[in-house]
């Protein structure tokens, strides 16, 4: 008998790609609008007014675009409509997988239980109180339990029932605010910036536009901390956008973009960015605004000129009479604001206002004066007091 033939193997099934996610595909359409307008991430991100991390998470398809994200990218990119219409995919992608994850989501436990009307109202008058009590001990104590708090409500956005999100979600941002606050006071960029993006985020996905405006005005502050002038000004002034009708916000997203001019070297615009926070904040107090800044705009004001004269000063030239006019008008400026801080009520503010204060003197040419203030700060200083602190002694050196 012939040799039967050697059985074969069934010809491969043709191989069917995997259809591309909604997710995948707007964050390799967001790639392609941002180079195409030369911006790099971290360019993008400070516009836009989120970390660059988080721009390249979203490129990468590896976390979902925030609600706010895409309707400014695709304002700022020009990118014809695509990016706004994609959004509208994604947000169905996500929604399906959400009810899909639901479906096999294991029974809530107490920890991840929706709250009630009663925990959002406790959470709301604990979160005034951890402010007052920020005002007088500083930011650094608080930052673990702000944190705590600001997770565990960010957490229950995924089981808060639709007539609480909105609270939950504001009230969520507003922790988180406070939380980047308290790193920003212990002089930890990093932490403070992520909990600035993360309110943000919440903030803009439940439309509390007081909250991301104040938020904005945060980043603008840490970015001129940072020394990036760019950034605080493309922050503070997408803050003034986004300020609601307050002009307590208004003025402070003012005061932010004179901080960033001043760093900048721009002693014109700085004069005019602290004129119109003074008119702002005039209109404030007389409509009783009840923004939380209001309360403080004498000594926000003050310290504010004082510290942008500072900054100027130290961009001016050293042989030119500019540099000594600046300085000695920021120590009058800052002089003139320590009676407005009890040093018992607010210690921490008044060891900042007078290492600022040294530092100007230094600036000044007066080196005695700065000498005795710096003296005068308490021993072993954290956070952003070691950093004026260290500043001031390097001028005072030079």
């Amino acid at each position: 008998m012939p040799p039967r033939p050697a059985p074969t193997s069934p010809p491969p099934a043709p191989h069917r790609a995997e259809p591309e996610s909604a997710r995948l595909r707007f964050g390799r359409r967001l790639r392609h609008w941002r180079e195409a307008r030369g911006l790099s991430q971290a360019e993008l991100g400070r516009l836009l007014g989120y970390h660059n991390s988080l721009i390249s998470r979203v490129e990468n398809a590896r976390r979902w675009p925030p609600p706010g994200m895409p309707a400014r990218a695709e304002e700022l990119l020009l990118a014809g409509g695509e990016l706004a219409d994609l959004w509208q995919t994604v947000r169905q992608e996500r929604e399906r997988l959400g009810e899909l994850a639901a479906a096999t989501r294991p029974p809530l436990t107490a920890d991840t239980a929706p709250p009630d009307a009663a925990t959002v109202e406790v959470l709301a008058h604990l979160l005034a109180v951890y402010r007052a009590a920020a005002g007088r001990i500083g930011g650094e104590e608080l930052a673990a339990v702000l944190e705590h708090h600001a997770r565990t409500l960010g957490g229950r956005q995924h089981t808060a029932p639709p007539e609480r999100l909105a609270a939950v979600r504001s009230l969520a941002a507003q922790y988180a605010e406070l939380a980047g606050w308290a790193h920003f006071e212990g002089d930890r960029r990093t932490r403070a910036l992520g909990w600035y993006a993360t309110g943000l985020e919440w903030a803009r996905a439940t439309g509390d536009q007081a909250t991301a405006a104040a938020l904005l005005t945060r980043q603008s502050t840490l970015q001129w901390w940072c020394g990036d002038p760019s950034a605080a000004l493309a922050l503070a002034e997408a803050a003034r956008t986004t300020a609601p009708a307050l002009p307590g916000l208004r003025a402070w997203a003012a005061v932010a973009r004179a901080h960033a001019h001043a760093l900048a070297g721009e002693a014109p615009q700085v004069r005019r960015a602290l004129a119109e926070a003074r008119r702002l904040a005039d209109a404030a107090l007389r409509a009783g605004d009840p923004t939380p800044w209001t309360a403080r705009a004498e000594l926000v004001l003050t310290v504010a000129h004082g510290t942008c004269r500072r900054d100027l000063a130290v961009r001016a030239d050293r042989t030119t009479r500019a540099r000594t006019a600046h300085a000695r008008t920021a120590t009058a400026r800052l002089e003139a604001a320590l009676p407005l801080l009890d040093p018992a009520a607010h210690p921490r503010d008044h060891a900042l206002v007078t290492a600022r204060l040294a530092g100007a003197h230094a600036l000044a040419g007066r080196p005695d004066a700065a000498a005795a203030l710096l003296a005068r700060l308490p021993p072993n200083p954290t956070g952003r007091i070691a950093h004026e602190r260290r500043r001031a002694e390097e001028w005072l050196r030079g």
